[in-house]
C-alpha cells in the first residue's frame, strides 16, 4: 500500500480562476395567486390581519392576568403568534423590520414569531401603510394569515409527543429535549449600516458611528444576551408548581446546554402541567421531543470459534492518528487491542460509574465497544499468524451503561461537546467513531439537537464523526420501527421494506457533517431450508436507509456488517451463522472467545470506514478531515448489479449511498486511475465561484473510437448550523454546490457563465448536456401531474447530489469528449448568514479512470500537469519581466 501511495500519489488540483456574482437585482420569483389577491384587496386583507392582531393581543393580556391569579410563572415580555406567509416570496428575516423575532421558520410558509412590542404596533403600522397605499407596507400582502398560539403544539412537538399530547398527565414527571430560540449574535452585526443604502460617504460614516454607539458590546456582553434567555427559561420551569430542572452534565458543573448561533437546546425534567404551559405559552420555544430510545444490534449466539493465538499486534507509531470510540467502553486489556490503547484519557460519562472504563466492556455476550474498537484495527478480520502494526491509537469514551442504554440523565449533545473538548483539545484527536443511535427513524423536518451538535462540533473543530446508520431488529418490534419479522408478516418483503419511511436512518445519522455508514452482506448463505435474506454485496436486511433529512443522501457509504439467515420466507426464525457475520474482537468479561463471528449490525460496519479515515490521517496528517471525508466517498463504488437498470440504481443509492469505499483508491491511484485534490483548506464566500482546471492529455483528444473514462467528482464542505430553520439552505450559514464546464469552454468563459447564471430561477436549464451524471444537481419532485420536468440532468432523477455537505457524482464519457481543458466550479450560496465576508472551508477531489482499458492514464495526466505548470510559470515570469521594464 505504501509503495502504491508513493508511486501513484494524488495530484494537486489547480485553482485557475475565481470571481463573485453581481448583487441580486430582485424579482424573478413566482407570485402566488393568494398574494396577488391580497394586493388587490388592501382593505379586506389589511382589516383581517388587524382583527387577528387585536384578538391575539387581547388574549395574551388576558392570559397574563389569569396567570397571576393562578400563581403560574411570569411569561417573558414578548407576545407569541404564528404567521403564514408566501413561501416563495417572503423571507423570514424580513420580519425584523416588523419588530418580530423569528422563533422558528417552519414548512409551507409557517413561522413562529415573538415580539417584545407587546402591542405589535410596528406590525399594525405596516398593515395600515399597506391599506393606505403608503411606502413601507409592500410586504404585507405576502403575510397571508396571523394565528394565535393555540396551534403551537402542532408545529413544536415531535410526531411522537404530538400523538400523546392529549394524554399528558398534569402530575406525571416527563423528561424532554427542548429548543429555545435566542438572539443571534452574528445577526446583530449584520444590522450594521450598508454603504449602498446611504446617500454619501459622510452619511454612511455618520450611520456607522451611531450604530457603534448603540452596539458597542464586548464578546462577554454578547454572551450575556444568551444568558438572559436561559435565565428566563430556568425561572419558568423551576417554579415549585412545575418542579422542573435542566439535567446537568456528569463530568462538569456546567449546565447541560447546547448553544448554536440562534438557539440553545437542553434536556429537562418537568411535571406534565409545566410541560403543557411551556409548549403553549413560553414565547421562544420551538422544539420539544422525547429522548431517543437506544438500540444496539442483538447478538444471537453461535458456536463461532477462532484460533488467533499465533498473531501479534504491534503498537502504532508514537505519532499515529488517535481514534476516539464513543460507545459502551472497551476491554482495554484485551490481547488483540491492548498495545493500541491510549489509556491516559479513558473516561466514563455513565452516572455513578465514572471510574468503570478501563477494565471491561460491560455489555453482555461479548461487548459492543470492544467489537467496534477491534473493527477499527481489523476491518477484514483478525490475522491468524504473523505480526501487524496498528494503524492508530484507540481512545475510550464510555457513554452507554450495561443495559445497552444511554442514561436519560445524559443529554447527548452536551456529552459530545465534552468528549471533543477533552480529546481534541488535549490530544488533537480528529476522528470519532459513534456506532450508537436511536431506535426510531430520524425526523425529516428539523435537525435534532444530537445531530446538530455533531454539525456544530465539525464546524468549530477539524473533526470527523463516523456514525452508524441504525438497525432494523429481527424480532424486536417498535411502533416507529417495525421488525423484519413484522414487515414479512405484513407482506413487505426484502428489499422493498428498506424503502419504507420506518426504515429511515436513525438519529443522529442524519447529521449533515457526519459520515454515515450502512451495512451490506459479504456472503450469500444457502443451505436449504436456511438462506440469508441478502445476497453478497446487497444491502443487509437490517441496514437503515435514506434519504435523510431534507432528502440528503444517507448513508453515504456502506461496509460489510453481516446479515440474518432465515428458515422460512413466511414465519422465519432468525440466526446468524459464522459465515454471515463479520469476524470481530470480542470482550471476554463473561467468558467466551477473544475473537468470534457471532454479531451483525451497522455498528460494526462504521468502524471499518473509520479504519480508512485513520489510514488517511496517517498518510496525510497535515490535511483536513474534510479531505478525508471527500476521499472516502470518492473511493466508494456501487456493486455491479446496480448498473442493470435505473430502478436498481435508485434503490442502491437509497440503501447504500455511494457504495463501498476502497482504501487503495482513497490513499492513492493506479496506472489506469488518477485523482486530483485541493491541498490544505480552500475557503469560499456566498456568491463566489472558484474554478479548477484539469489539463487533459493530448492523446485523449483525437476524434474516433476513443475509450471510456469514468469521471468522479466529490465536494466536501462544512458550514455553521442553526436549528430554528427547517430547510437545508437556512440551516447552514453558507451552502455550496459544484458544476462542470461545457465542451471547449475555457476557464474564463466558464466562470463568466457560472456567475451570470447565479440568480437564474432553479427551474431554469443551466450548464451543459456533455455529461450524463448519475445524480445531477436538481431533484425531481412531482407537481401538478408532471412526470418528467425539464432540466433534470441526472439518471436517477428522484435524488440530487447537491442536498448534503458531501456531494459526489459520476459519469462515463468518451476520452475525446473531454477536450483540452476540464473545469469544475465550486459555487457558494447565501444561507442564514448575511455577512458578505463570511466564508466556509471545503475540499474537492476529481478522479479519471479508464474503463476496461490498460491505457496508462496516470502517466499521461502527470505529464500534462507538468506541462501546464511550466506554462503557468512561464506566464508569471513574462509578467514579472513586463513589470520590471515598465
Amino acid at each position: 500500500m505504501s509503495e502504491q501511495l508513493n508511486q501513484f500519489s494524488h495530484l494537486p488540483l489547480r485553482l485557475t480562476n475565481q470571481g463573485t456574482a453581481a448583487p441580486p437585482t430582485g424579482g424573478g420569483r413566482k407570485i402566488s395567486a393568494t398574494t396577488l389577491a391580497n394586493r388587490g384587496n388592501a382593505g379586506g386583507h389589511g382589516g383581517k390581519l388587524k382583527s387577528s392582531i387585536s384578538t391575539i393581543v387581547s388574549n395574551w393580556e388576558a392570559e397574563r392576568e389569569k396567570r397571576k391569579e393562578e400563581g403560574k410563572p411570569d411569561l417573558p415580555d414578548a407576545i407569541s403568534f404564528i404567521l403564514q406567509v408566501d413561501p416563495n416570496l417572503f423571507d423570514a428575516d424580513a420580519l425584523k423590520s416588523f419588530g418580530i423575532e423569528v422563533v422558528a421558520d417552519l414548512e409551507e410558509g409557517y413561522i413562529i414569531g415573538a415580539s417584545a412590542d407587546i402591542e405589535l404596533s410596528e406590525l399594525r403600522k405596516k398593515i395600515q401603510q399597506f391599506i393606505d397605499s403608503q411606502r413601507g407596507g409592500g410586504k404585507v400582502p405576502e403575510i397571508w394569515e396571523i394565528l394565535d398560539g393555540t396551534k403551537r403544539p402542532e408545529y413544536i412537538l415531535s410526531p411522537s409527543l404530538q400523538s400523546q399530547w392529549d394524554q399528558i398527565s398534569d402530575h406525571q414527571e416527563y423528561i424532554v429535549d427542548v429548543g429555545i430560540s435566542c438572539i443571534n449574535i452574528q445577526e446583530q452585526y449584520s444590522k450594521c449600516p450598508k454603504r449602498e443604502r446611504c446617500k454619501s460617504d459622510a452619511d454612511f460614516q455618520k450611520k456607522i458611528d451611531e450604530w457603534l454607539d448603540n452596539h458597542n458590546l464586548t464578546s462577554e456582553e454578547w454572551d450575556d444576551l444568551y444568558l438572559v434567555r436561559e435565565d428566563q427559561f430556568e425561572k419558568f420551569i423551576r417554579q415549585p408548581l412545575y418542579r422542573g430542572e435542566i439535567l446537568r452534565s456528569v463530568q462538569g458543573y456546567e449546565v447541560g446546554i447546547l448553544r448554536l448561533p440562534d438557539s440553545f437546546s437542553c434536556r429537562i425534567r418537568i411535571l406534565g402541567k409545566g410541560l403543557k404551559d411551556l409548549v403553549l405559552n413560553f414565547s421562544y420555544i420551538f422544539d420539544v421531543s422525547e429522548p431517543d430510545e437506544f438500540g444496539v444490534p442483538s447478538v444471537i449466539p453461535n458456536n463461532s470459534k477462532s484460533d488467533h493465538e499465533q498473531f501479534e499486534l504491534e503498537p502504532p507509531q508514537p505519532n499515529a492518528p488517535k481514534v476516539c470510540i464513543i460507545d459502551s467502553g472497551i476491554q482495554e486489556v484485551h490481547p488483540k487491542l491492548r498495545v493500541a490503547i491510549d489509556p491516559t484519557l479513558s473516561t466514563s460519562w455513565v452516572p455513578g460509574e465514572n471510574n468503570m472504563t478501563a477494565d471491561y466492556d460491560y455489555f453482555r455476550n461479548g461487548g459492543h465497544g470492544t467489537r467496534v474498537a477491534g473493527a477499527v484495527l481489523y476491518p477484514r478480520g483478525i490475522p491468524k499468524t504473523g505480526r501487524q502494526q496498528a494503524v492508530c491509537w484507540l481512545q475510550n469514551a464510555r457513554i452507554l451503561n450495561d443495559r445497552k442504554q444511554l442514561p436519560r440523565l445524559l443529554f447527548p449533545p452536551d456529552v459530545l461537546e465534552e468528549i471533543v473538548d477533552i480529546y481534541y483539545r488535549q490530544t488533537r484527536t480528529r476522528i470519532y467513531n459513534h456506532s450508537i443511535g436511536g431506535i426510531s427513524p430520524c425526523r425529516t423536518q428539523s435537525m435534532t439537537p444530537w445531530a446538530a451538535a455533531i454539525d456544530k462540533l465539525s464546524w468549530e473543530n477539524d473533526v470527523l464523526f463516523i456514525v452508524s446508520a441504525g438497525n432494523i431488529e429481527a424480532r424486536a418490534n417498535y411502533v416507529t420501527r417495525p421488525s423484519i419479522f413484522a414487515h414479512i408478516q405484513a407482506g413487505r418483503n426484502y428489499p422493498e421494506y428498506l424503502l419504507q419511511p420506518s426504515a429511515r436512518v436513525a438519529n443522529p445519522a442524519q447529521s449533515f457533517q457526519a459520515l454515515t455508514v450502512g451495512s451490506i452482506a459479504h456472503h450469500t448463505y444457502s443451505s436449504p431450508p436456511l438462506s440469508s435474506i441478502a445476497k453478497e454485496n446487497y444491502p443487509s436486511s437490517f441496514s437503515c436507509s435514506g434519504p435523510g433529512i431534507w432528502d440528503t443522501i444517507k448513508p453515504e457509504v456502506v461496509e460489510y456488517g453481516g446479515d440474518y439467515v432465515i428458515d422460512s420466507p413466511n414465519l422465519p426464525n432468525f440466526t446468524t451463522p459464522e459465515s454471515v457475520c463479520p469476524e470481530l474482537v470480542r470482550s471476554t468479561r463473561d467468558g467466551g472467545q477473544a475473537v468470534s463471528a457471532d454479531a451483525v449490525g451497522t455498528s460494526f460496519a462504521a468502524p471499518k470506514v473509520t479504519h480508512i479515515a485513520a489510514a488517511l490521517e496517517a498518510a496525510f496528517p497535515q490535511e483536513s478531515t474534510l479531505l478525508y471525508r471527500a476521499l472516502i466517498v470518492q473511493s466508494a463504488r456501487l456493486p455491479g448489479w446496480t448498473n442493470n437498470s435505473d430502478a436498481n440504481l435508485y434503490h442502491a443509492i437509497r440503501t447504500m449511498g455511494y457504495g463501498i469505499p476502497d482504501i487503495n483508491r482513497a490513499l492513492g491511484n493506479s496506472p489506469n486511475r488518477v485523482t486530483l485534490t485541493t491541498r490544505g483548506l480552500e475557503r469560499i464566500k456566498a456568491r463566489q465561484a472558484k474554478v479548477y482546471q484539469v489539463k487533459v492529455p493530448e492523446n485523449f483528444l483525437p476524434q474516433g473510437e476513443g475509450f471510456d473514462i469514468l469521471i468522479e467528482i466529490t465536494l466536501s464542505y462544512v458550514a455553521e448550523p442553526r436549528r430554528t430553520r427547517r430547510n437545508r439552505r437556512k440551516y447552514l450559514s453558507t451552502w455550496l454546490d459544484w458544476t462542470c464546464s461545457k465542451r471547449g469552454e475555457d476557464p474564463d468563459r466558464f466562470l463568466d457563465r457560472v456567475l451570470s447564471e447565479y440568480d437564474a430561477p432553479e427551474e431554469a436549464e443551466k450548464g451543459d448536456k456533455l455529461f450524463q451524471w448519475t445524480l445531477g444537481k436538481r431533484q425531481f419532485k412531482p407537481t401538478n401531474g408532471q412526470t418528467r420536468p425539464n432540466g433534470i440532468d441526472g439518471i436517477v432523477k428522484e435524488l440530487s447530489r447537491s442536498t448534503g455537505t458531501v456531494q459526489k457524482d459520476w459519469a462515463t464519457v468518451k476520452s475525446y469528449e473531454l477536450r483540452e481543458g476540464f473545469c469544475i466550479a465550486v459555487v457558494g450560496h447565501t444561507g442564514w448568514n448575511q455577512d458578505t465576508n463570511a466564508d466556509v472551508p471545503f475540499a474537492l477531489a476529481v478522479s479519471f479512470e479508464t474503463v476496461n482499458s490498460d491505457i496508462n492514464l496516470y502517466a499521461s495526466f502527470v505529464k500534462a500537469e507538468i506541462e501546464a505548470e511550466a506554462e503557468v510559470q512561464a506566464k508569471v515570469r513574462a509578467q514579472q519581466e513586463i513589470q520590471l521594464q515598465s
